[in-house]
């Protein structure tokens, strides 16, 4: 056993994961402490997916807080922690604020006022758009990461963390993991953690998407921290042929989807009152019905938009530009006058970390921001993500920080985190199964529309059986040649556990509501199913699932009125 690391490094408080909700939770930290360190599996400084994003943001403005609540227990189906969510609305406009004094410019009509595009019908939740357009994900960045130089926040890229490492007490202390290029291992120790890896998921092919496989989450549930929403995943309605960000601009404009026989097909057959102009997973669950159906391919269709409105939302500048500029010039095709073909695509798991409205899970001293806590049921808006990456990371460092002014130094056991790096390098050189095989393996247990869109039981304990023989037949047998290919097999690890858990609790959750459809429950249950349900990892390694009630009688908002009931897919008319 390795009994010595190559490097260990202190911090007063350890952030896994350098996106846009690890460099904010290190910028709010620094203002209790001087040591944050900030270690990410991607290159240092590359953003997280946040990069790739186009900028939009959310906040409270031209609104009230109650108003905006009320509007997300709507979209939500009243599945909503209103608490937590009520904490984000009410300091969004603070943190956008925040994003301008960096240097971030939003766009503002002839007299100084934002201009803010409604999302999903509606009323309160409305995106600001960053300018230039295409430049808000890249523009954002900058403006953190000079921000963290400015207060001396320490980065580390290309590191794997594999493990939390925990006291006596079954406090976290630190965690250990290697760079993935050298494989010089390491060791951490602060008296405070916060995951901020984002969301979990299964390697799609959109942009950075790949790199969300959820290990914050792996490594939290190995530790014994709860997971919540894993019945939930984000579904997208994505180009065949290119990549392209901000639908979610486009749909209330006008574009729209059209099945085979040029119907739009959400306003004629699903949904007369909001048409394509609503989450991207409902729309996707109707071009999974127009499949069944025969009337494929589906088409995105933005010839209605008007021309004042092209030019507000066309990209100017970054990736979205040099697609458009490369669809006319190699394919003669002009995204803003003709169809495009569009497919479903998965785009990101919703389970994430539970935790008390502080973000400290039930690890004492592990903290969980934005994705890395679950906190929607699987649907989603334009510019949501980015304020609560914002919000979210900007309370947990505080948080995080105050507790590591409490603890002083995190009491670290050197021969446990040798046992811990052992495991984690025990692939490394034997023989074996490569990461990629485990990969491929989970992305045909949830891939399956009949798993990630139209549930049922009988398509459930398929997919559940299959996982179990996954884990019989890969998890002895893992193999890595390289440090790269440890990296990739964590990866592997994580998405395995994301897949069981996203298949037994949609098992569980014997009902339909928000991102969960249930072919053979299709109606909403609020008698028992108004619920979060939880994930622990048993004695024996196995999920233990349960519920945990929406404590309705401390919320100020009684769910009153269901996103979903604006939609009638095949089978759920008894629902109405």
């Amino acid at each position: 056993m390795r009994q010595s690391f190559n490097h260990h490094l202190k911090a007063d408080v350890l952030i896994i994961g350098g996106g846009f909700s690890g460099l904010w939770a290190a910028i709010s930290a620094r203002r209790f402490v001087e040591n944050v360190l900030i270690v990410d599996k991607g290159p240092k400084d590359w953003g997280g997916l946040g990069t790739s994003s186009g900028g939009d943001f959310q906040c409270v403005q031209d609104t009230t807080v109650d108003a905006a609540l009320d509007d997300l227990v709507y979209y939500h189906d009243g599945l909503c922690d209103q608490e937590l969510l009520e904490t984000i609305l009410t300091q969004s406009f603070e943190r956008f604020q925040h994003y301008e004094r960096l240097g971030v410019t939003f766009s503002r009509d002839e007299k100084g006022k934002l201009k803010a595009i409604p999302q999903r019908n509606l009323t309160h939740m409305k995106m600001l758009l960053v300018r230039p357009y295409g430049t808000g994900g890249p523009s954002m960045r900058d403006a953190l990461v000079r921000e963290a130089n400015r207060l001396g926040v320490r980065r580390l890229g290309r590191m794997c963390v594999n493990e939390l490492l925990l006291d006596e007490k079954g406090e976290a202390v630190g965690a250990v993991g290697f760079h993935a290029q050298s494989g010089e291992t390491f060791a951490f120790s602060a008296p405070a953690v916060v995951m901020a890896t984002g969301a979990g998921g299964w390697k799609p092919s959109y942009i950075f998407m790949s790199n969300s496989t959820g290990e914050g989450a792996y490594l939290g549930y190995k530790a014994g921290a709860a997971l919540s929403h894993n019945e939930f995943m984000h579904i997208w309605n994505v180009p065949v042929l290119f990549a392209w960000e901000g639908q979610t601009g486009l749909l209330p404009v006008g574009a729209r989807f059209v099945n085979a026989e040029g119907v739009d097909f959400m306003k004629e057959y699903y949904s007369p009152t909001l048409g394509a102009n609503t989450d991207t997973t409902y729309n996707c669950r109707g071009m999974a019905f127009e499949a069944r159906a025969g009337r494929t391919p589906i088409y995105f269709d933005t010839s209605p938009i008007s021309a004042e409105n092209v030019e507000l939302l066309k990209p100017v500048h970054g990736w979205a530009k040099i697609n458009y500029d490369r669809l006319i010039a190699d394919e003669g095709l002009d995204f803003f006058k003709e169809k495009s073909m569009w497919m479903p695509q998965i785009m990101w798991h919703s389970g994430g970390l539970a935790t008390n409205h502080d973000y400290e899970t039930a690890v004492p001293g592990l903290f969980a921001a934005c994705r890395c806590r679950g906190l929607d049921p699987g649907v989603y808006m334009g510019g949501w993500a980015l304020c609560t990456t914002a919000v979210t990371g900007y309370i947990t460092g505080g948080n995080a920080a105050r507790r590591a002014q409490e603890k002083g130094l995190a009491l670290f056991n050197r021969t446990r985190a040798a046992e811990a790096m052992a495991r984690a390098l025990a692939p490394l050189g034997r023989e074996g199964l490569p990461a990629k095989d485990l990969v491929r393996e989970t992305q045909e247990i949830v891939y399956p529309y009949e798993v990630c869109l139209i549930k049922s039981e009988r398509s459930l304990k398929k997919a559940l059986a299959r996982v179990e023989r996954a884990k019989e037949a890969f998890l002895p047998r893992l193999s890595a040649k390289t440090p790269h290919d440890l990296a990739k097999l964590q990866e592997g690890l994580s998405m395995l556990q994301a897949a069981e858990l996203f298949v037994r609790s949609s098992l569980l959750r014997t009902e339909t509501r928000a991102g969960h459809h249930r072919e053979d429950y299709p109606q909403r249950d609020n008698d028992n199913w108004l619920a979060w349900i939880h994930a622990e990892r048993g004695p024996d390694g196995e999920a233990r699932l349960y519920k945990v009630p929406v404590p309705l009688e401390r919320y100020r908002i009684k769910p009153y009125r269901y996103y979903m009931d604006n939609f009638t897919f095949p089978g759920s008319e008894t629902a109405r």
